[in-house]
């Protein structure tokens, strides 16, 4: 007999689900995208076993399920200042720098191809606390008092950093180098971030999907408080730049939230007909 012995069920019910989420970090009033982005329901509850002391096997003769816990999951390549907070658990903020006019700065006993950070301050004190500078513009480097052409050394000026390539002929192995320079103001408009790692244990917030399936019914998908931190995540920060997109995984905890309504404190997923 061909066909099926019952009626199958619509294919309509099957899944290929895809979509977009987003987060919104407790404190703030919009919802920050991952972009690209998987995300993962994960749930588990505790098993209690209750077995009987009557016979020598200790039989199991009821089985309790408590403490209920979910998760979400979410794996994304976006490089955006969400991915950035999550991924390195750091605080995002806007970078600002003061103005660096003329100034020189000292290398003792510099070799070649090493790299020469410039940094602001008068002092060695100074210059060790600082955090570098960005934009810089090179005047002159000497080397062992000698001034050496710009052919013979690198800059680049987005992380401010010096490399002399070509060592002065009847120059030792080691020299002092001088570096002339200075770096423009950078002020918080200027679309530039700081993130400072590892300045959080966890972020809490409102985790949102919206689901733009290939197959199966979309939904509106809400946890009102998710909590990331923990273990895991690793981010790589080099790579041979021939595989996939650099992906990081941050995994958050479901809390509940009792200002919702009844029946929606950890989550809620509504059908979008």
């Amino acid at each position: 007999m061909a066909g099926a012995v019952f009626k199958p069920l619509d294919p309509k019910l099957l899944n290929k689900p895809s979509g977009q989420c987003a987060f919104q970090l407790r404190g703030t009033s919009s919802l920050i995208p991952f972009g690209h982005a998987t995300a993962t329901f994960k749930k588990s509850s505790t098993k209690t076993e209750i077995r009987t002391p009557e016979e020598p096997g200790n039989g199991i003769i009821a089985t309790d399920y408590g403490q209920l816990t979910g998760g979400v999951d979410v794996e994304f390549g976006t490089m955006n200042t969400l991915r950035l907070a999550l991924s390195h658990l750091a605080n995002v903020k806007p970078f600002t720098q003061a103005i660096v006019p003329a100034k020189e700065q000292s290398f003792p006993g510099v070799m070649v191809n090493e790299w020469l950070e410039l940094k602001a301050g008068d002092t060695a004190i100074d210059e060790a606390a600082s955090i570098g500078l960005i934009g810089t513009v090179v005047t002159s480097v000497t080397v062992g008092g000698e001034v050496i052409p710009p052919a013979t050394y690198r800059h680049d000026s987005k992380s401010g950093v010096v490399q002399i390539v070509v060592w002065p002929e009847g120059a030792d192995v080691n020299e002092d180098v001088v570096v002339s320079f200075s770096a423009p103001a950078v002020t918080g408009t200027a679309s530039t971030n700081v993130v400072e790692l590892l300045q959080t244990l966890s972020l809490t917030g409102r985790f949102f999907l919206r689901q733009n399936n290939l197959r199966g019914t979309n939904r509106k998908i809400v946890v009102p408080q998710l909590t990331f931190g923990g273990e895991g995540g690793d981010v790589q920060w080099i790579a041979d730049g021939s595989g996939e997109v650099v992906k990081a995984t941050a995994s958050g905890s479901m809390e509940a939230d009792y200002t919702q309504k009844a029946g929606y404190e950890y989550g809620y997923m509504i059908d979008l007909l």
